[in-house]
């Protein structure tokens, strides 16, 4: 078993809170609302991006994301009702998402 480090784990983050920030600002300017399938597409496109830069480790990369099957893949608004807990990739989503609104 392999542990990330804190700093690494800050790196992962950091690249990609900066590569969603990029990604949503461009559905942001389409005027797309964000609903769960958007939400998982900006998820995949920033690890594809983060992946392909070659900074990253994709297992360490993995930690972040939401599991495949605990959100809907709908058309619905994203609506986390009273959850605490979140996947950082969503959370940061999310956040930019209300940010750059």
């Amino acid at each position: 078993m392999q542990v990330v480090g804190r700093s690494e784990l800050e790196a992962i983050t950091e690249g990609l809170k900066t590569t969603i920030a990029r990604i949503v600002l461009s559905h942001r300017n389409a005027g797309a609302d964000l609903t769960w399938s958007l939400m998982h597409q900006i998820e995949s496109e920033a690890m594809r991006a983060l992946e392909q830069s070659g900074n990253f480790d994709l297992t360490h990369l993995n930690l972040l994301r939401a599991y495949p099957t605990a959100y809907p893949r709908t058309d619905d608004l994203v609506n986390f009702g009273n959850a605490t807990t979140l996947p950082i990739a969503l959370s940061l989503i999310y956040r930019e998402y209300r940010r750059s609104h």
